[in-house]
């Protein structure tokens, strides 16, 4: 990767490390804070549903706003309401209050992640991006294992200081960001741009089909992350401590293979066999975790899960900025939606199909993989792909 890139490559890096940080150094927290706060299940599951309902919502709004006015001041806007939100949940002992301003912080969280992914698709090309987007999965990955632990311990203390440390790192940053990270847009490239929406006319879209499989990755994801738990300690025992272990193992494979693996394989095979071949290596580990019946089998099982989502998530991504036709922002702010939508979707069916039957969650995730390649396949096949490098 060229040095001319490296400083902003670090900042966005370093940037949604910090989101996911955030995101994560509460997940250990938040049922006791809700709990404290008078609330019970439900008033968590609307809690954590509001986030994603206010980033399927704003993610197309915010990328379609960098592709009019650039992209370094809609990060700069995200990563200072982030920063604030953050601080204000410290402040916060009124439970309603706390779903709104939830809410918020989705609403201003969503300018991030497909900014920086624009940002990173406009100053890179070819495997270069490919390799850029595993290298920003791997610093989210990072910050998925670094957040639950630091806010497991920093929750020991207070229930409020794990919130009051995720914003007051986003603010710290924001200076640095300011002065560091130039605007990658030209300014004839600013003008003109069309308007799409979130509609439904967006099935029509050429890149639906990208659209829908994000939606599937995040989908089955949502369905592991919220069922695992009680999964795994029926068939083998798990508690939290070797929860903890399963998944800081699952978050070091996902910044092997995402920051390391991804552009010398793009190189080799390309963008969409990856995909293709990351899809069916998810559901091959959905399945083999239905059928483990030892905790060694059960790690590997859910190893190969992670492994198949770490080579379709970036590669993915790469492949909508190679094919839009109406700006990178907008693009990849739909893009992020359907994302945020499956994480509305997935915890919601997971918990229902797990009522019904412990395995159903990771055979009906399994399905929705291998069905989505077999019906969208065209739409990501070599062919297309080498058109358009």
């Amino acid at each position: 990767m060229r040095k001319k890139i490296m400083r902003p490559m670090t900042i966005l890096l370093i940037i949604q490390f910090l989101v996911m940080v955030g995101f994560g150094i509460v997940i250990p927290i938040l049922p006791f804070f809700v709990e404290k706060l008078g609330g019970g299940a439900l008033s968590l599951g609307i809690f954590m549903s509001v986030y994603s309902i206010m980033q399927f919502i704003f993610a197309p709004i915010w990328g379609r706003l960098s592709d009019r006015i650039g992209r370094r001041p809609v990060l700069l806007i995200g990563l200072g309401g982030y920063g604030v939100t953050f601080l204000m949940f410290g402040m916060i002992n009124n439970l309603y209050l706390l779903i709104g301003l939830r809410a918020l912080a989705g609403m201003v969280s969503s300018a991030t992640l497909p900014t920086a992914m624009a940002y990173l698709a406009d100053i890179t090309e070819g495997a270069d991006r490919s390799k850029g987007m595993g290298m920003l999965g791997a610093a989210m990955g990072l910050g998925m294992v670094f957040g639950p632990a630091i806010g497991g311990w920093l929750g020991l203390y207070s229930f409020s200081l794990p919130f009051f440390v995720a914003g007051g790192l986003a603010l710290l940053l924001l200076p640095f960001t300011w002065r560091f990270l130039p605007e990658s847009l030209k300014r004839s490239d600013l003008p003109g741009r069309r308007r799409p929406r979130l509609t439904l006319a967006v099935v029509k879209d050429p890149l639906f089909a990208l659209f829908a499989f994000n939606f599937v990755i995040s989908f089955s994801m949502s369905m592991f992350e919220s069922t695992f738990a009680l999964y795994s300690a029926d068939k083998v025992g798990f508690g939290p401590e070797e929860m903890g272990i399963t998944f800081a193992i699952l978050g070091i494979f996902a910044v092997i293979v995402q920051g390391g693996l991804i552009g010398p394989l793009v190189k080799r095979f390309g963008e969409a066999r990856l995909v293709n071949s990351g899809a069916f290596l998810s559901s091959l580990g959905l399945i083999s975790i239905v059928l483990s019946r030892h905790i060694v089998l059960l790690v590997i099982s859910t190893v190969v899960f992670m492994v198949g989502n770490s080579l379709m998530t970036p590669t993915s991504s790469s492949l909508v900025t190679k094919q839009n036709s109406r700006g990178q922002g907008a693009s990849l702010g739909f893009f992020q939606a359907f994302a945020s939508l499956g994480r509305v979707f997935g915890p919601v069916t997971g918990g229902a199909l797990f009522e019904i039957g412990m395995g159903l969650p990771y055979i009906t995730g399994a399905a929705f993989l291998v069905l989505v390649v077999l019906v969208a396949g065209s739409k990501l096949s070599p062919k297309i792909e080498s058109s358009l490098v």
